[in-house]
C-alpha cells in the first residue's frame, strides 16, 4: 500500500476534528461568556530513507532523507480572552471586566458561617470545601429563588463573603451580614460605619433577602456614651465639649427608629435682635414641645413621658375642651410615645461651643435603631463585588461580597458544560480574591477585574475567523480525500499491468 493514502487518512481525521471545533464555536457564538477553542496540528513520525552523513576527506556530507507519515492533533486550546460586554439593564446580570471567575457551589447550606468554604487569608487558597462542590464560571446571569438565595442559571449557589462592621481597633463587631448560625438570617451592616467593614474568613452562599434584620441599639454608659455625629456647617475646632448619647447599656425598646438631634436655636428680643442661643432637642425632625405646644429647653433625658407631652402639645391637647376628644388625643400621644421609645431612656449631654460665634451653624444627630425587619427596596453590586441593599427607611446595608478566583493557567481549566469550569492538575489551584477590609500586606484584590452590574460578557468567538477556518479545513479535508483517490488510481494502474 502507498504511504500517501495513510497520510491522506490522517489529514481527513484532523481536519474533521478541526471542523468539529469550528462548528462548536459557531454554535456557541451567542452563549454568555463562552470561550472558543482552536485546533493545532503537528506532523507525525517521519520514516528515514537514509541517515545524515557528515563531510569527509573526499566528499561533503548529505542530509537525511525522510518521508512523513501524516499529521496529528497537537492540541485543542481554549482561547480565554475576554468577550465584549453587553448592556442588559437587568440588576441581576453581572459581568467581570478583567480577570476572575465566579465561584459557584453545589451542596447543602452550611450549619454556620464557620462551616463554610475555608480560605487561607495569607495564601488565598482553599483549605477545605466542607462538603461544597465548587466550580467556576464567567457567566454572570444570576437568579434568585423564593428564599432569596443568589444562584446561577442552573441553581448552583453563588459563593461569597459575609460582612461585618469594625470597631476602632479593627476588630469585627455586631452580627454578620449573613448568619447561617441563625438559618441564613440577613442582618443590617452599615456600609458607612465610622470604622469601615470587613469580610469574614469563609465563603458562604450569598442571599438577597426580602427583608433585613436590624438589631436594636445598645449604647453603653461607659466613657460617656457614644459621640453624636456632627452634621452642622460650623468649624469643629469651635466645639469645646462634644455631645454624647447613651441608653444606660440597655437595649433600645422602641418599635420605630428614633432620630435624636441637638441644635442651637437663636433667642431674640422684641426688636428681633439675637440675644443668645440655647440648645434644643429635635425628635424625628421635629422640635421637642411640652404639653402646651411650647418649645422646651434642652432635655437631658428623652423618655416616654417627655415624648408623650410632645405629642400632646403637637395635637393641641391643652386647647381641647371636649373631654372625650381630649381622652382620644391623650391615648394617641401615649401610643405614639410607646412605639417610639418603649421603656428606654435616651440620655444626652449638651454640647459646648465657644461664645462669640453663630451657634446656629452647629447641629448633631444620632439614629437609635429599633429592633425589627426592614424591607429591601433595591440592591446594587459594586465594582469590588460588595452587594449593597437600600432599606425602606433609606439606610444602606452590606449583604455580602461576591467571591472570585483566578488561576495561573486558565487554559488548563476543564469545561464541564453549562458555562462551568473545573480546575485541573495543569490549571493550578484557585487563587481566591481577598475580601474587603483585608490587611494591605496580604490583600490581592487589585489584581482582579471589576464587576459591572447590568452587563453580561458575550462570547469571544469571531465569526469571520471561524468561517475562514471552516473554509481552510474543508478544502484541506477535500485535498486529503483527493490524495486517497489518487493513490487508488495508482494502485489500479499497477493491477492493470498484469493484463
Amino acid at each position: 500500500m502507498l504511504r500517501s493514502m495513510y497520510s491522506g487518512i490522517s489529514g481527513m481525521k484532523v481536519n474533521q476534528t478541526k471542523l468539529d471545533v469550528v462548528g462548536n464555536n459557531i454554535a456557541n457564538v451567542g452563549t454568555t461568556a463562552f470561550k472558543g477553542s482552536r485546533v493545532r496540528f503537528q506532523d507525525m513520525l517521519s520514516q528515514n530513507m537514509a541517515e545524515a552523513i557528515g563531510p569527509g576527506r573526499n566528499q561533503g556530507g548529505s542530509n537525511p532523507r525522510q518521508v512523513g507519515l501524516g499529521v496529528q492533533v497537537a492540541g485543542i486550546d481554549t482561547v480565554m480572552s475576554q468577550g465584549m460586554m453587553q448592556p442588559t439593564g437587568r440588576n441581576l446580570d453581572v459581568g467581570i471586566d478583567g480577570s476572575g471567575y465566579f465561584m459557584v457551589g453545589r451542596g447543602s447550606l452550611p450549619a454556620g458561617n464557620g462551616a463554610g468554604v475555608q480560605v487561607d487569608e495569607a495564601s488565598h487558597t482553599i483549605t477545605s470545601g466542607n462538603g461544597m462542590q465548587i466550580s467556576y464560571s464567567r457567566d454572570g446571569a444570576l437568579t434568585l429563588d423564593h428564599q432569596g438565595n443568589l444562584l446561577n442559571s442552573d441553581g448552583y449557589r453563588i459563593l461569597g463573603y459575609a460582612i461585618s462592621q469594625k470597631d476602632e481597633n479593627g476588630n469585627l463587631v455586631g452580627a454578620e451580614s449573613i448568619d447561617y448560625n441563625a438559618n441564613g438570617v440577613c442582618n443590617f451592616v452599615d456600609v458607612d460605619s465610622e470604622n469601615g467593614i470587613k469580610a469574614g474568613s469563609t465563603l458562604v452562599p450569598l442571599r438577597i433577602p426580602e427583608a433585613v434584620h436590624v438589631n436594636a441599639s445598645k449604647i453603653a454608659d461607659t466613657s460617656g456614651g457614644k459621640e453624636m455625629t456632627f452634621t452642622g456647617i460650623g468649624t469643629v475646632d469651635d466645639i469645646t465639649t462634644k455631645p454624647r448619647i447613651h441608653t444606660g447599656g440597655k437595649k433600645f425598646e422602641g418599635e420605630k427608629d428614633l432620630k435624636i438631634e441637638i441644635k442651637f436655636v437663636a433667642e431674640k428680643d422684641a426688636t428681633g435682635k439675637i440675644t443668645g442661643y440655647k440648645a434644643h432637642n429635635f425628635v424625628n425632625g421635629e422640635q421637642l414641645l411640652d404639653e402646651n405646644g411650647k418649645t422646651v429647653d434642652f432635655q437631658t433625658n428623652i423618655t416616654k413621658d417627655v415624648l408623650e407631652k410632645h405629642f400632646k402639645g403637637k395635637n393641641g391637647w391643652a386647647k381641647e375642651t371636649d373631654a372625650t376628644k381630649k381622652d382620644e388625643l391623650e391615648k394617641e400621644a401615649q401610643d405614639l410615645a410607646q412605639k417610639l421609645i418603649g421603656g428606654s431612656t435616651i440620655t444626652l449631654t449638651e454640647p459646648a461651643v465657644k461664645d462669640g460665634i453663630n451657634k446656629a451653624n452647629y447641629s448633631w444627630g444620632f439614629v437609635v435603631d429599633a429592633d425589627g425587619m426592614k424591607k429591601v427596596t433595591s440592591f446594587s453590586v459594586e465594582k469590588d463585588g460588595v452587594v449593597k441593599a437600600t432599606l425602606d427607611d433609606g439606610k444602606v446595608t452590606a449583604l455580602g461580597q461576591v467571591a472570585t478566583a483566578s488561576f495561573r493557567n486558565t487554559a488548563g481549566l476543564k469545561k464541564l458544560g453549562k458555562n462551568l469550569y473545573q480546575n485541573t492538575a495543569n490549571s493550578g489551584e484557585p487563587n481566591v480574591r481577598s475580601g474587603i477590609g483585608t490587611d494591605k500586606s496580604i490583600d490581592n484584590s487589585d489584581s482582579y477585574g471589576d464587576m459591572l452590574q447590568g452587563m453580561l460578557e458575550m462570547s469571544n468567538v469571531d465569526l469571520a475567523e471561524q468561517f475562514t477556518d471552516m473554509i481552510v479545513a474543508s478544502r484541506a479535508f477535500q485535498a486529503s480525500g483527493k490524495m486517497i483517490s489518487t493513490g487508488d488510481e495508482i494502485l489500479q494502474d499497477i493491477i492493470n499491468l498484469k493484463r
